[in-house]
């Protein structure tokens, strides 16, 4: 299977469909080269399965390609992480909620560097029983627009895929005046950069066809946050034709060097400062439907922080390609 890059990447549409089909592909005359293509191939239309929700940051679109995915999530609870990292629940039974509806785009400005955009509307609220009631916000939090750029680690021929990305972190609604300083925020507020790298490629799990994809990346934030170091690991597995199993692992490992309280908690709560950490896992299935549509539902879950809630939710997600 001697493809060209930009062949292996239209194929990816079909491979998604049939992803086993591609064990059985082609002959070559060099079978470290052929294999390394193969699971090159193979990574990249199961990645392009998992791309935007589950961050397959590794691949790049073809020239003229596009990708827009539409995710809602929720999470409520009480659990909140304080700031020695231990899990508690908020004083006076309080309960936090975010509502989200996430728009991720890519869109190939040529065969080896894309456009990438994504916007946030949130839905943050806090409640509890000692008098503060259930107040919420609702508008434009953080957006992220950016371009990634292939890179790959071991050369075009090898089976590993890698990628370099710059995002600009825009905040999409204005700092709290001091008569909404005891709402929730919609984020910090600061404007901000990220520079990441990530790799990835396909592999085989018995007679199952799989990808990983792995990233780390330093976020820069402006203002009172703490900036952050960032890793990134996911895997998809195809279970059948049309079916994907994916797992995530995401850590957010703040730097230490955030001053002030956090705005983005009501007042009385145990988050007591702009230096924060947060571990979270999220496991979903992905359908792809006969007219290319895909369809995912899942869950996401922290399971360990430091001054940040800990509510895990559902999330559902659609995209299309064009």
């Amino acid at each position: 299977m001697n493809q060209s890059y930009g062949e292996r990447l239209r194929s990816w549409s079909r491979l998604c469909a049939a992803p086993s089909s591609v064990a059985g592909a082609g002959r070559a005359r060099h079978r470290p080269a052929r294999r390394a293509r193969r699971l090159s191939t193979l990574a990249l239309g199961l990645a392009a399965l998992a791309a935007g929700p589950c961050f397959a940051g590794a691949w790049v679109q073809d020239d003229g390609a596009a990708l827009a995915i539409l995710k809602a999530s929720h999470s409520d609870g009480g659990a909140v992480y304080n700031s020695h990292g231990q899990d508690q629940n908020f004083p006076d039974a309080g309960r936090s909620r975010q509502d989200q509806l996430n728009l991720y785009a890519e869109y190939g400005l040529s065969a080896d560097l894309t456009l990438v955009g994504n916007f946030y509307f949130d839905k943050v609220g806090y409640r509890n029983d000692s008098g503060y009631g259930n107040q919420h916000t609702t508008g434009w939090a953080d957006q992220e627009v950016g371009l990634r750029y292939r890179l790959d680690p071991d050369g075009r021929d090898g089976p590993w895929q890698g990628a370099l990305q710059v995002l600009a972190l825009i905040p999409g609604y204005s700092r709290q005046g001091a008569d909404d300083r005891d709402h929730p925020a919609l984020g910090q507020g600061d404007y901000g950069a990220e520079l990441r790298y990530s790799v990835g490629r396909g592999y085989r799990a018995g007679n199952l066809d799989g990808y990983v994809d792995l990233g780390a990346a330093v976020r820069l934030r402006g203002g009172d946050s703490a900036d952050e170091a960032r890793v990134d690991i996911s895997s998809g597995l195809a279970l059948a034709p049309r079916w994907m199993l994916i797992g995530e692992l995401n850590v957010i490992q703040g730097l230490g060097n955030g001053n002030g309280p956090n705005p983005v908690y009501a007042p009385g709560t145990p988050i007591r400062g702009n230096n924060y950490d947060l571990t979270k896992l999220q496991a979903s299935l992905l359908h792809t439907l006969p007219g290319g549509t895909q369809l995912q539902l899942g869950y996401q879950q922290p399971v360990a922080g430091r001054n940040t809630g800990g509510a895990g939710g559902p999330f559902v997600a659609a995209w299309w390609r064009f």
